[in-house]
């Protein structure tokens, strides 16, 4: 009995620390976030699709700085379906000195035989308001004529984050 425990024990212990089967390490403290993020968006099949990930850190006004990431998540319902979400976070520091990512909102602004934004290029406006700001970006929308998954028309997605809350206008 022994000798069949003990050839599994290094067998499992092999396999998991393997640098070339083991899961790529994430330690960037965004893409720490946007992984969470990603696990309460999906529905159980769908997964991130970190590659497709776009970021980008802009101001509102000249104090506040936001991290705008556009998150791709793949596979809804077990099928060939997709989603984007567009996340908004503030950096902030911890006690301890570490950087960190707080989440201020996301919403779905894209997916399959809807429109998808392929560049971030957000343009951002502080509004007379304190608390809000104007955010409009580049997309392409899907035509009548389009496969679901290759948008051809240009069209742009006008945001208005307000206390915190983002509403498409």
């Amino acid at each position: 009995m022994r000798f069949f425990t003990l050839p599994i024990f290094f067998v499992a212990v092999l396999v998991t620390s393997s640098p070339s089967l083991a899961a790529p390490a994430i330690s960037t403290p965004l893409a720490i976030q946007a992984q969470n993020l990603v696990a309460l968006l999906s529905d159980g099949n769908a997964v991130g699709y970190p590659q497709a990930m776009l970021i980008q850190k802009t101001k509102i006004g000249s104090n506040q700085e936001l991290t705008l990431t556009v998150l791709t998540l793949e596979g809804f319902g077990g099928g060939n379906n997709w989603a984007q979400y567009l996340a908004a976070f503030s950096q902030e520091t911890t006690e301890k000195g570490k950087s960190h990512y707080m989440l201020i909102d996301v919403m779905r602004i894209g997916g399959g035989a809807w429109r998808a934004v392929q560049t971030l290029n957000a343009r951002v406006t502080a509004t007379s308001q304190s608390n809000e700001a104007i955010i409009v970006i580049d997309t392409l929308a899907n035509t009548d004529d389009d496969p679901p998954n290759f948008p051809s028309k240009k069209a742009t997605l006008k945001l208005l984050l307000k206390n915190g809350r983002f509403s498409e206008q």
